[in-house]
């Protein structure tokens, strides 16, 4: 059965919401960090465990709780992650050791991996032959609450403080909890695998090639998380910058999300994923290679351009693979790996910045570059998997 939220559009809008509402207070750590730093005066590599806590939460949050919504439970996940996102909230206003902020991220992080494998199974299964341009609108209005929150984060933490800053955000979930209380939303699909675990997808080789992808995509929010702040704080930039740089990031995403989800649906996603990026490697490596601000915020907007076409291709090569009754696992293990691979890169890419000299030496060239490495690397053993795969297929019709 094939869900149609066509004649649903407050379902759709609220379903939207949702994301928007756990984006913005998984985000508004990204314009926190820096502030924590010099409040608390944690090392700078302590920025990465804190940072890398919500992603091992959601890591898995999305691998073991996330196929429950499979099995009849999607809207009871996404009003269990805004509730844990608003607790998270609590926890991050009220932290004073290091210990205690890291407890508190990861249980904001956890949140995201209850909520958004859910809505994306959700829309994914809205009018099939428009997937990816779905999928595209709901990645930027995934991506409006990332840039939302340190964009809002950076304006009221010097007014209001930090712990009241967070306490906004945990507002806006138990918000949007409200919201989605009383209405009911359809129900996914189901057969006799849906009670599998999510690992088990991995055999299929388009599933294994998609995660290769989530994993690539996801590599940059790894090193943004935990040294976003920190880089533009030392080029010279405060609170209101590294909101700026979020809102330029955005606003091309925003205009081109749509038509690069169209472009999925007209051409096979994978490969419109990986000609993507073609450009978003050198960007994101080249954040490093300035020492002023004006060419980092440039490259901002040509990222945000380009994971505009790949972000809902790559959600779209994911639902494509998915087998029936499996759509919220899928979306949850190669929102797992993504997750993994940002946290591997958040624990890690702070320690190599500041080893090597942080912005006034060699620490940023070294930790973007390592990354848009890392991101070349996967895009082309996928790339390699599909050639492999196509010749097989090319050789089993001949045979």
């Amino acid at each position: 059965m094939t869900i149609d939220l066509r004649d649903h559009k407050a379902d759709a809008f609220l379903l939207m919401s949702c994301s928007f509402g756990i984006a913005t207070a998984n985000s508004v750590i990204f314009a926190a960090l820096g502030d924590i730093q010099d409040k608390f005066g944690f090392a700078t590599a302590s920025l990465g465990f804190i940072s890398g806590a919500g992603f091992l939460s959601g890591f898995l949050a999305q691998l073991f709780i996330a196929p429950y919504a499979d099995r009849g439970h999607a809207k009871r996940l996404i009003m269990l992650g805004l509730l844990v996102s608003a607790l998270g909230a609590i926890l991050m206003s009220t932290s004073t050791s290091l210990t205690q902020f890291i407890v508190a991220r990861a249980v904001i992080g956890s949140s995201f991996g209850l909520v958004m494998p859910a809505v994306r199974a959700l829309i994914s299964h809205v009018d099939p032959e428009r997937r990816g341009e779905r999928l595209g609108k709901l990645a930027g209005i995934e991506l409006l609450g990332f840039v939302a929150g340190p964009l809002f984060g950076g304006m009221l933490i010097d007014p209001i403080g930090l712990s009241s800053t967070f306490l906004v955000f945990g507002g806006v979930s138990l918000v949007t909890l409200l919201l989605i209380a009383f209405r009911s939303f359809p129900e996914l699909p189901t057969n006799e695998t849906s009670q599998r675990a999510s690992i088990e997808l991995l055999r299929y080789p388009q599933v294994r090639i998609a995660v290769l992808l989530a994993m690539a995509i996801q590599a940059p929010v790894g090193i943004f998380d935990s040294l976003w702040d920190r880089y533009l704080t030392d080029l010279g930039g405060g609170n209101m910058m590294v909101g700026i740089s979020f809102g330029l990031y955005t606003i091309p995403f925003i205009v081109f999300a749509s038509y690069g989800g169209r472009l999925a649906d007209r051409h096979d996603p994978q490969k419109v994923a990986m000609y993507a990026m073609i450009f978003v490697v050198p960007a994101v490596g080249g954040y490093g290679l300035f020492q002023s601000l004006p060419p980092v915020v440039a490259l901002n907007v040509l990222e945000g351009i380009a994971q505009a076409l790949m972000y809902p291709a790559s959600a779209a090569a994911v639902a494509l693979a998915a087998p029936v009754g499996r759509a919220s696992a899928a979306q949850g293990l190669a929102g797992a790996s993504g997750l993994l691979m940002s946290m591997l890169l958040a624990f890690t890419t702070p320690a190599i910045y500041g080893h090597f000299g942080g912005a006034s030496q060699n620490g940023g060239i070294v930790a973007f570059g390592a990354v848009a490495l890392l991101m070349a690397s996967l895009t082309l053993l996928a790339a390699v998997m599909l050639w492999r795969l196509s010749r097989r297929e090319k050789l089993a019709l001949l045979s």
